[in-house]
């Protein structure tokens, strides 16, 4: 039997692509392998947005080089958003892989896998390739957590951003299909879909004319079973009142809100091309805070755009102060080759950004211990997810997989607990991002 070793690296969105490409490597007779000594096929899924992604890409495909020249058998083929953004570079710099397929192409995944053809690159990034529910898929999160992508690609094209160049545009699923995904995840064990897209708030412009998220949350909804949904990558001036409303009366829909916000300087959001304003920002939060006695907003800032002076970025200080966001993650600014402020003026050196960026943090972290320490005494629901040591570790519907803190439960004194199992946990302690409980 043919065994295939799997490299996947890069986000959520990417994670679901490597589901399915693995899918259609089982239905071609593959099993996996940890061990890529013994694979008859490697498969290296890519990331490639910014320098560090990229990177560890380059970083990822070299460290193959020396399986080919042990097996001249193997076959190594790369996959993914690097395969797309350098195209032009790979045949010389990888003479080694045999195969590389851009996310636009994944439509001739099989027939390329099967084929002894001529080696070449396949990318396209306006290719309509899609997944949909009939479509194998492998999960490599545990079954009771999952990502569904409702949308490729992008329309906002942010200047500092390789997305659109690399995914396309907006592509969205039907609302009938993501639907039948979801009945399916649900009658295998899914507790939690996880809503997916670079802007889930653009979800089905394309089809319908409008955003049509609140129509498929409508819809998921009526979906019998024991599950709730969180949304991911929402656009600030996109959440709107009809969203707020839906998810305020809503079941399944659970209200934890993660909304990037990049920066509140109004200058550097009209330079990064984000359509709203600082005042926007404050509408939304406030918003959020009024209508949920209980919402979690997670945000992600920039930090080092060019032309961010000493003054911009301590009001980006000041304004998480006054706003506090439950969830915070943050990323300095990279220079990339094809964006539109490559040649922006005022570039900062790299050691002012990473100045910047551990002030942020460090602010973020005593913010997130006061809003920790507001937990003290409450029970939420708390799915299993893994152990370590002396503790089993889970979430709750407050935390994201992957992104966010989690919740720790000592083993000793504890009932027999399996992983996927949702149990009751009061809150006990509290560190910086993680929540210490025991079970109720």
């Amino acid at each position: 039997m043919k065994k295939a070793g799997i490299i996947h690296l890069g986000c959520s969105k990417n994670q679901v692509d490597t589901e399915i490409l693995m899918g259609f490597l089982k239905e071609l007779g593959y099993t996996f392998t940890p061990y890529l000594g013994e694979a008859d096929l490697v498969l290296v899924n890519t990331c490639a947005f910014i320098k560090p992604a990229w990177q560890e890409a380059e970083e990822n495909i070299n460290f193959l080089k020396e399986y080919k020249e042990n097996n001249k058998n193997l076959k190594i083929v790369v996959t993914g958003c690097y395969v797309e953004r350098f195209e032009k570079e790979l045949e010389d710099r990888y003479p080694f892989v045999d195969l590389f397929i851009g996310p636009g192409e994944y439509d001739k995944f099989v027939s390329l896998i099967t084929s002894n053809g001529e080696r070449k690159i396949h990318s396209s990034p306006a290719s309509s390739f899609m997944y949909t529910h009939k479509m194998p898929r492998v999960l490599i999160s545990p079954n009771f957590w999952v990502y569904v992508k409702i949308s490729e690609g992008c329309n906002n094209f942010c200047s500092y951003c390789t997305i659109p160049f690399i995914r396309g545009r907006l592509r969205s699923r039907s609302i009938d299909d993501i639907i039948k995904e979801v009945e399916i995840l649900v009658q295998k064990g899914a507790k939690e879909i996880n809503l997916i897209a670079q802007d889930t708030t653009r979800y089905g412009e394309d089809l319908y004319g409008k955003s049509a998220l609140v129509d498929l949350l409508k819809s998921i909804e009526n979906i019998k079973g024991d599950f709730y949904v969180r949304i991911l990558y929402s656009y600030p001036s996109r959440v709107t009142k009809d969203l707020i409303n839906f998810i305020k009366v809503s079941e399944k829909v659970v209200p934890y809100f993660d909304i990037p916000i990049q920066h509140v300087n109004d200058e550097i959001l009209k330079k990064m091309n984000r359509s709203y304003k600082k005042d926007d920002i404050i509408r939304v939060w406030s918003t959020i805070r009024e209508n949920f006695e209980d919402a979690v907003i997670r945000t992600t800032v920039m930090v080092g755009f060019p032309g961010e002076t000493e003054e911009n970025f301590e009001e980006l200080i000041a304004f998480i102060k006054a706003y506090p966001f439950d969830r915070l993650g943050a990323f300095t600014y990279y220079n990339e080759e094809g964006t539109i402020s490559k040649n922006f003026d005022g570039q900062i050196d790299e050691d002012e950004k990473i100045r910047r960026y551990d002030i942020l943090m460090s602010t973020q972290k005593e913010i997130s211990k006061k809003l920790n320490a507001k937990l003290l005494g409450r029970e939420f629901d708390v799915i299993i997810e893994n152990e370590k040591g002396k503790y089993f570790i889970g979430r709750s519907w407050r935390e994201a997989p992957e992104v966010d803190g989690v919740i720790m439960i000592p083993k000793e004194g504890s009932r027999s607990i399996s992983i996927g199992d949702r149990v009751r946990v009061k809150i006990k302690k509290y560190r910086a991002y993680d929540l210490l409980g025991e079970l109720v």
